[in-house]
């Protein structure tokens, strides 16, 4: 009797009220960089683009027994091509119905073989789909002009890719091979006026010629889809 019990004033009656915590600072490379709408395997989906991943998850499920509306993720290091969409009649080689973006990823089938995955993301937006169609080339480090792949090459970490993969004719091919070696001799700490015995790259190259005079390369690997033929060179890098 006589003792009073204190309660933090701004508790109501016999709550409890827990300290206050900062919220984990976002990784690197986690902040969102688009976010949107799609349709992705016949669901309205909420999509959000990072530098690092893209997430997504379904934004109603269609019944209560329609799903878990799991969120979906795929790492961006893991994407190969992406390419816009489009609905052509026969013939047609250029324009056509925006239909949205396809995304081409590698998923490892069993030990030491991959297969390729791709995935549609639906949207009739022609603003929309070229605006997430840039970023996701952003992303994917796609040349625009002479020397953008050796300034890539030049600063990347190269430990971090398991190959090079190089789209393009010899002017292409050139720079690439340049900017893996200069890479190389970097980070071994040599000078790259004059290099007498320069060190091996870390990664392999692989080269899908682009060029306008690559006729026999199509003779010999009858590849003429890029996203197939980036997806041989990775699954058989292990070669020599």
């Amino acid at each position: 009797p006589g003792t009073r019990r204190r309660r933090s004033p701004r508790s109501g009656p016999g709550r409890a009220v827990a300290p206050l915590a900062a919220a984990p600072p976002a990784r690197a490379g986690d902040e969102p960089l688009l976010r949107g709408i799609f349709e992705i395997g016949k669901r309205s989906c909420d999509v959000v683009l990072s530098a690092r991943r893209l997430r997504w998850s379904p934004i109603l499920p269609e019944s209560p027994t329609g799903g878990t509306g799991q969120e979906e993720i795929i790492e961006m290091k893991d994407v190969f091509s992406v390419k816009l969409k489009r609905r052509r009649f026969a013939g047609q080689q250029k324009g056509g119905t925006l239909l949205g973006i396809t995304i081409f990823k590698c998923l490892n089938k069993e030990e030491n073989k991959l297969t390729d995955c791709a995935i549609h993301l639906n949207n009739l937006s022609e603003d929309h789909c070229q605006s997430w169609f840039r970023h996701l080339k952003e992303i994917l480090n796609v040349t625009e002009y002479e020397g953008h792949a050796l300034s890539v090459l030049k600063e990347c970490e190269l430990q971090a890719f398991d190959g090079v993969v190089c789209v393009g004719g010899d002017g292409s091919v050139s720079e690439v091979a340049h900017g893996l070696l200069l890479r190389a001799q970097i980070d071994a700490g040599k000078d790259t006026e004059y290099v007498s015995k320069p060190v091996r790259a870390p990664v392999p190259l692989g080269v899908i010629p682009a060029g306008e005079n690559e006729r026999y390369c199509y003779i010999v690997s009858h590849l003429v889809l890029v996203p197939l033929a980036c997806f041989t060179v990775l699954a058989t890098k292990g070669r020599s």
